[in-house]
């Protein structure tokens, strides 16, 4: 399991400055999110409460408007720019 940022994101940047692993990533303009590497996050959960419209949750907990936002996280480091 590791944390996901959801649609919801207004690309702060707070989450990032605390994550210990540096697993959150800017996805930039064209995607309008930051992604969080489901392999290297430690679910730590540290960058949570850092965003300040509450646009990170817990794989498990996602609220269901926002489920799409697991794939997506996930497709982003495993077929997009964030891969590799």
């Amino acid at each position: 399991m590791a944390y996901v940022i959801t649609e919801l994101c207004i690309r702060d940047g707070s989450c990032a400055e605390v994550c210990p692993v540096e697993c959150i990533v800017d996805g930039g303009e064209e995607e309008g999110s930051y992604f969080i590497d489901p392999e290297t996050c430690i679910d730590c959960g540290a960058c949570e409460p850092e965003c300040p419209v509450d646009a990170i949750f817990y794989e498990d907990e996602v609220p269901d408007e926002h489920q799409g936002a697991i794939a997506k996280n996930r497709a982003w480091f495993e077929e997009g720019p964030g891969y590799g």
